[in-house]
C-alpha cells in the first residue's frame, strides 16, 4: 500500500551559506517513457526552504524481506535562480514516513561563457538496507 513521505528543500549560496529567497525548486518524477510528471513547484521563502512537500511513496515494511521492491520512490529535483547555476538532481529518495531534507548549494554564475548555462547534474545513488 502506498503511503507518503515529506520533503524538505534547504537553498544556499555554496561559499556563503547564505539563504536563498525566490529560488524555483520544480519536484517531478519520471514516467517510464522518457518524460517527467510535474508533481510541485515551490519558491523558497527568506530562509531558502521550500516544502514540506507531501509526495508518494512505499510501504515502510517493503524493507523488511529480502528481495522485495525498493522501499523509496525515486523522484528529480530541478532548483534554479537568476545568476546562479541549475541544480538537477536525479534519483532522489523518498521514503515512507519520513522527512527527508535535501541541501542545495547553488553556484553564482561567473562570466558567463556562453548565453546558456549549463545545468550542474546531482546523481543521489540507491541507499544500501
Amino acid at each position: 500500500m502506498a503511503q507518503n513521505g515529506s520533503l524538505i528543500v534547504h537553498v544556499y549560496a555554496s561559499r556563503a551559506q547564505l539563504p536563498i529567497q525566490g529560488a524555483t525548486v520544480l519536484v517531478s518524477q519520471p514516467d517510464g517513457q522518457g518524460r517527467h510528471q510535474l508533481l510541485s513547484v515551490l519558491i523558497t521563502d527568506e530562509s531558502g526552504v521550500a516544502g514540506p512537500i507531501s509526495l508518494p511513496a512505499p510501504d515502510a515494511a517493503l524493507s523488511q524481506s529480502p528481495g522485495s521492491p525498493l522501499p523509496f520512490s525515486s523522484y528529480s529535483l530541478v532548483v534554479e535562480h537568476p545568476g546562479y547555476q541549475v541544480a538537477v538532481f536525479e534519483n532522489l529518495q523518498i521514503f515512507s514516513r519520513v522527512e527527508t531534507t535535501q541541501s542545495v548549494p547553488l553556484i553564482p554564475l561567473a562570466i558567463p561563457e556562453s548565453p546558456t548555462p549549463r545545468p550542474q547534474f546531482t546523481y543521489v545513488t540507491p541507499q544500501p538496507l
